[in-house]
């Protein structure tokens, strides 16, 4: 009979969200609400265990409105009869001993989760579950750990299950996603008599097998950034035996859809009209719309655009919307010459010397007088 599993990571429960505005309430909510389709799945399903690979939180000091909720979702999940195992991630744990602990300890000494605390320490639970012999060695996020450094090649790591499951939240090398000046897991220091390696971090869901070892990202359960508009979020139901993986499906969740457009700027007159024409195409009351402004645009052209006219139009008809104008480029007008230096005696002469040439034969003899009165004039002046 096989193992059943619940693999999540990467929740960010309880972000700022201070660029929604009005709107962070709800925002903050979605996260609660994606990580909440995983809690009722499970209730639902009934899996064996619960496993949550990281970045629960989103910071470690979540409003206590967010805890108390988490704390009710880990009781129901208890209460079923499904072992809940955590480890901390980069947002959920303290960087310094000024910050206090991770929020995640205090689920740990509840009782209803087992929160491995000791990011130095790897620390195993051996379970019998269905008559399988199953350890679970669990590493939450080390800050100690410089750029570049593997976490795992000083470490004893020796399971002894018959099934062995490797719980943390690194980059692994190999996997898809951006990394930092951050400590990176190399394949090769993961321990071959692991054959379940799950990892949160990266958000998006991916899965590798190196050897004999099926190494998971969850992926996150709501989207955090437009960098995520194109991926489906969720968690992972996952079955195994006493020898491998047997089966892994990747369960949707209901996260908020996200879209960039990138409109390039209009010439001619009522610029704002033609960008709100564009937008009006992709009007949906839950979607997050960013407008990406680019291209060339003259100073003059650039005076009647007004922002808050397109915010305003998308005002009711979708769920929030972002305008960024970083790709424009302001085409500078161009540099009149300057004129040639001249002298006031010059310039006069160069303005009669032109009446002079258009001027009929009687005219001339007239404006000639009139240079020489005039040149007079200015030299008693002082002019040069």
């Amino acid at each position: 009979m096989s193992v059943q599993a619940i693999l999540t990571a990467d929740n960010h429960l309880d972000p700022t969200a201070v660029n929604f505005g009005p709107n962070r309430f709800q925002r903050r909510r979605d996260h609660l609400q994606c990580f909440e389709e995983a809690v009722e799945y499970a209730k639902k399903e009934r899996p064996d265990l619960f496993f949550m690979g990281g970045d629960v939180f989103d910071s470690i000091r979540p409003s206590n409105a967010t805890r108390a909720t988490v704390m009710n979702l880990f009781r129901s999940l208890h209460m079923s009869g499904i072992r809940i195992f955590v480890v901390s991630g980069h947002h959920d744990t303290p960087k310094s001993i000024e910050e206090g602990v991770s929020p995640l300890a205090v689920y740990g000494n509840s009782g209803y989760v087992h929160f491995f605390r000791n990011p130095s320490e790897p620390e195993a639970v051996i379970l019998d579950i269905k008559g399988t012999k199953v350890s679970l060695v669990g590493i939450s996020h080390n800050p100690l750990h410089g750029p570049g450094e593997d976490p795992l090649s000083n470490l004893s790591l020796k399971p002894e299950g018959q099934f062995n499951i490797l719980l943390t939240h690194y980059p692994i090398q190999g996997f898809g996603g951006w990394i930092g000046d951050e400590p990176v897991i190399r394949p090769s220091s993961i321990p071959e008599v692991f054959q379940l390696v799950v990892v949160g971090h990266f958000h998006n869901y991916q899965t590798k097998k190196v050897g004999r070892t099926e190494i998971i990202y969850p992926g996150s359960t709501e989207r955090v950034s437009f960098t995520e508009e194109s991926e489906d979020k969720g968690f992972v139901w996952l079955e195994f035996d006493d020898k491998d993986v047997t089966l892994k499906e990747f369960v949707k969740t209901h996260a908020r859809p996200h879209k960039t457009l990138r409109v390039e700027f209009p010439t001619g007159r009522n610029p704002v009209d033609k960008i709100k024409e564009e937008v009006k195409k992709l009007f949906d009351p839950e979607l997050v719309l960013r407008i990406r402004l680019h291209g060339k645009v003259t100073v003059d052209n650039l005076a009647s655009y007004r922002r808050p006219e397109i915010l305003s139009a998308c005002q009711g008809k979708v769920f929030h919307c972002f305008v960024e104008e970083d790709e424009l480029t302001i085409q500078s007008p161009e540099v009149s010459e300057p004129l040639p230096r001249t002298t006031p005696l010059q310039e006069l002469e160069r303005y009669f010397r032109q009446l002079i040439k258009d001027a009929n034969p009687e005219e001339k003899t007239i404006l000639q007088k009139a240079l020489e009165i005039s040149q007079t004039r200015l030299q008693e002046a002082g002019a040069w």
